[in-house]
């Protein structure tokens, strides 16, 4: 049973491949959004339609071959591309891996290949997208309470509305949630947000204060003659 049904976009210049191939994806239940001759004509199907993987003859018709035209997408979008040549050549291939490759088939092909190769490419995309969430999952904190803090932004949000934090307050966060459920001095929140600056205590305090008051419900724990320990519930 076909899990998910993808757009993709034909671009081949012999009429018998383009219809062989267009067939059997249909069978196989998906939407052939296009089938064209030329780079022109593929580049101007992309900007007006959303397209999941395209195959891509390496061999074109006109002045742009291929695995120029797929540059030319790569600009402007992520699009997978199954390469369609008439020969294994290793210096083409190996210049085709600057695009965004996902399999080739090697002319004379038939309804398995197309099958096994597309089968391949939509694993990988699947393994790309979970890497993607799992490393956006690592760069998030969940300190409770509906807070969430992206490490990589320095973005402190409840319910997913961001909360606006003054230079000084983000950076005590950060320091804070980057030690996460340890004591953090006095002195190192003042070497790192402060810098140079000699100051006294009732300052980093306030900045806590003012920090605490935009995020009640956040558990920073005032760790007294100490310093400070946020705590993720």
């Amino acid at each position: 049973m076909l899990i998910k049904s993808y757009n993709i976009l034909i671009v081949e210049d012999e009429f018998i491949n383009a219809q062989f191939m267009e067939q059997v994806l249909v069978e196989l239940g998906h939407n052939v959004v296009s089938n064209v001759k030329n780079a022109e004509s593929a580049i101007r199907i992309t900007k007006n339609n959303h397209i999941d993987f395209i195959f891509m003859d390496i061999n074109l018709e006109g002045s742009i071959d291929g695995i120029s035209c797929a540059k030319i997408l790569n600009r402007d979008k992520y699009i997978p591309i199954i390469y369609i040549t008439a020969f294994k050549d290793s210096d083409i291939l190996e210049e085709a891996m600057d695009t965004n490759i996902y399999g080739y088939l090697v002319k004379p092909f038939d309804k398995k290949d197309i099958k096994i190769t597309l089968a391949v490419a939509i694993k990988q995309i699947a393994k790309r997208k979970n890497n993607q969430n799992n490393q956006n999952k690592s760069k998030s904190i969940n300190l409770g309470n509906s807070y969430i803090y992206d490490k990589e932004t320095k973005t402190l949000c409840v319910k997913d509305i961001p909360i606006n934090l003054t230079m000084k307050e983000s950076e005590i966060l950060y320091i804070l949630c980057s030690c996460i459920n340890k004591n953090v001095s006095y002195d190192i929140l003042e070497n790192h947000v402060w810098r140079d600056k000699n100051i006294s205590i009732s300052t980093i305090r306030d900045t806590v204060l003012r920090l605490r008051k935009k995020a009640p419900q956040l558990d920073i724990n005032n760790i007294i003659g100490v310093g400070y320990c946020l705590k993720n519930a």
